[in-house]
């Protein structure tokens, strides 16, 4: 795990400055040279837990060949896009828009149609937003025994892959609304920066606030997951959530070295490397958002922080982003490959031959989470009588 943080360089390359350089970014998000006083004894006291977990002490100076990731404070590397791309761009939001609102969702934003490039004609029709920043859509909530859905989308051309899916929570359960939070900053626009974990779980605790709806069911995919992993450690937010479902989540496991390699420096090799690299690594807003705005100590998840509700986890194992098998290990304890795991209201689903986000693409792919979220949603907050084991 230390030496993937270098690129997988050899350990004998790897000096005890070059891993005080790497700590003070992982711990104190800073350069080694705003090294402070009072920081001094900490440092070495986790210098010296590296030193155990390698099993050798590291050989005091410096080496130039020895690069460490510091996704935060390394430069932000973009590619240019053409006019046509945000063309496209445009077009794909005015279907996913139209498609919605005729399906009874209502949009709220800034009414601000040039808040973003491309301009959105949908803010001429949209309600007012709680905060400027913070676009969604909801539709609205009619059941008395049924909780509402939340969900936040991961990186990628906003809304879109997701529409069929929420449609078929819709025929599920026509009474039970959802609030499809838009993160504009990840959503390859040009766009305002992504708001401070602070800010963004108060605008969320008002709007479901605004819309009275005291308890939710959190559904999160990819990148969304990271500000699931938000609320779920902020314990006033955490208190009204009932169930939640994780699809190729991002915040476990995090510090290990493979989701900030993958997704912000690795050169592509493969088709759906270099896919992956030109529409999302680089983009601007996308490289910003990963580079400037994502701190693993803030948004690491860990098991326990699942106790106390229903959980569901949705894998997908050629994952080229996240370490799906590690992961699936990691939350089951087990080394199987079976496609569904449950086990004390914790439920996993792990799809083996697919690739991230992949698990959206039809709706016999996206039937069991549909059918996860059915449960979920008429749950009174207590775990259900699910048997452990596989299926």
């Amino acid at each position: 795990m230390a030496t993937g943080w270098f690129f997988h360089s050899d350990s004998q390359f790897i000096k005890r400055e070059n891993m005080k350089e790497w700590l003070m970014w992982a711990f104190f998000g800073s350069n080694y040279g705003d090294l402070r006083q009072e920081w001094v004894e900490e440092l070495e006291g986790y210098l010296t837990r590296v030193e155990e977990y390698l099993g050798c002490k590291l050989e005091d100076g410096w080496s130039d060949t020895a690069k460490c990731m510091r996704s935060t404070l390394d430069p932000v590397v973009t590619v240019h896009r053409p006019l046509i791309w945000y063309t496209i761009v445009a077009l794909v939001d005015t279907i996913t828009c139209s498609t919605l609102l005729s399906h009874g969702f209502k949009h709220y934003d800034n009414q601000n149609p040039f808040a973003s490039f491309p301009w959105r004609w949908v803010s001429l029709i949209s309600r007012k937003s709680l905060h400027p920043d913070i676009a969604y859509w909801y539709r609205p909530h009619r059941s008395k025994t049924k909780q509402p859905i939340i969900f936040l989308h991961g990186i990628g051309i906003g809304l879109w892959p997701y529409v069929r899916f929420f449609f078929e929570l819709l025929v599920e359960d026509p009474e039970v609304g959802i609030i499809a939070v838009e993160n504009l900053a990840v959503s390859m626009r040009i766009s305002q920066p992504p708001l401070p974990r602070e800010v963004m779980l108060s605008v969320l605790l008002s709007i479901l606030d605004h819309h009275n709806l005291p308890r939710i069911v959190l559904a999160a995919h990819s990148y969304g997951t990271v500000l699931a992993a938000h609320i779920l450690r902020d314990p006033i937010f955490s208190k009204r959530v009932v169930s939640m479902l994780l699809v190729d989540p991002i915040p476990f496991l995090l510090y290990l070295p493979g989701v900030a390699h993958n997704f912000v420096y690795r050169q592509p090799r493969r088709a759906s490397e270099w896919q992956l690299w030109y529409f999302a690594s680089r983009d601007p807003d996308i490289s910003r958002a990963l580079s400037r705005h994502f701190f693993w100590v803030e948004n690491v998840l860990w098991k326990e922080d699942l106790d106390g509700r229903e959980n569901a986890v949705v894998l997908c194992g050629k994952d080229q982003i996240a370490d799906a098998d590690e992961v699936r290990r990691y939350l089951t304890g087990t080394n199987g490959s079976e496609f569904r795991w449950r086990k004390d209201g914790l439920e996993v689903l792990y799809y083996p031959h697919l690739d991230h986000s992949k698990e959206f693409d039809t709706s016999e792919l996206r039937r069991p989470m549909v059918e996860i979220l059915s449960r979920f949603v008429r749950s009174s907050g207590t775990r259900e009588s699910i048997p452990n084991g596989y299926t």
